[in-house]
């Protein structure tokens, strides 16, 4: 017990970003059971397939058409029901552990986008790439050997990669990122705005569309403030050649707005929270067939 104890104070020093020294603390205990049990939790998961993918479509402002499904990882748990990722994922990225999910992520994208395909759906399949698989470097070329592996047409698949990542990518990983672009493969910017960008490489990167956080779009339909902010930024992506995606859009009063602004896209609930593979490819099949836009107050 003192062995572990010890251990645990230790793994806490090296940790803290401030101080060599820590005392014991008994919720210490606490946090490394849970992190210790989480991992094992997760890894029998991952044995067992209780994960799974969950698709929440991304809407054409202009005719309502669907235009990407983004790729949501959920934990199907034996007794604690669907878990969201933020209850695992940061446990996960602390060990191996997020590698393996990773390389599941991958192979499910991968197989998805060869049944879309073999469906007739037109529909991008996006996924957020984690920081871990963008720092491994044989990341590129396994994504390359899966979608040849699954005959999965590199035109459907688009990336996701957060503001934070993109600023911090490799010269290695934008020639990647290139490369894959010159195969059909879309690139988007994830959450820009909940970080820093620095304007002048972004312009140099190879990307398609970029996501506004959804703390920037929350009162785009009250306040006049936050308009002039979101128009500024539609016009600067534009200026890019990229496409605009918000996501987070909850009311019609919202959407509204930022179709009225010149949104290109719009993810959230004003549409569809995430569904099942299988419910969003006949979810989307309907709304192609009538792409319908909801009445605007």
């Amino acid at each position: 017990m003192l062995i572990k104890a010890a251990d645990m104070t230790m793994y806490n020093a090296e940790a803290s970003a401030r101080s060599q020294v820590c005392a014991y603390d008994p919720k210490l205990a606490a946090a490394f059971e849970h992190k210790t049990l989480t991992e094992k939790a997760v890894r029998q998961g991952l044995q067992r397939g209780e994960f799974f993918l969950a698709v929440q479509p991304q809407v054409s402002a202009r005719n309502g058409s669907v235009v990407v499904g983004e790729a949501l990882l959920r934990w199907n748990h034996p007794t604690e029901g669907v878990r969201m990722p933020d209850s695992f994922l940061r446990i996960a990225e602390d060990s191996s552990l997020i590698v393996e999910i990773g390389d599941w992520v991958v192979d499910s994208v991968v197989a998805a986008l060869s049944r879309w395909h073999e469906a007739g759906l037109t529909q991008r399949l996006a996924f957020n790439v984690s920081p871990r698989q963008l720092d491994r470097s044989d990341f590129f070329l396994r994504l390359g050997d899966a979608l040849a592996r699954a005959n999965a047409p590199a035109w459907l698949l688009e990336l996701e990669l957060s503001e934070t990542m993109a600023m911090r990518c490799s010269e290695s990983a934008i020639a990647e990122l290139s490369a894959l672009r010159g195969l059909g493969v879309s690139v988007a910017i994830d959450k820009f705005g909940s970080g820093y960008s620095n304007l002048s490489r972004l312009k140099d990167m190879p990307i398609d569309r970029i996501k506004l956080d959804r703390s920037l779009i929350r009162d785009v339909d009250v306040s006049a403030g936050t308009r002039t902010i979101v128009a500024a930024l539609i016009h600067l992506i534009h200026g890019l050649g990229c496409e605009v995606v918000a996501s987070g859009v909850e009311r019609k009063e919202q959407f509204g707005a930022l179709r009225t602004l010149g949104c290109d896209t719009i993810q959230g609930r004003v549409f569809a929270d995430a569904m099942p593979e299988a419910e969003f490819v006949r979810w989307s099949k309907a709304r192609t067939a009538g792409q319908k836009l909801p009445k605007i107050a």
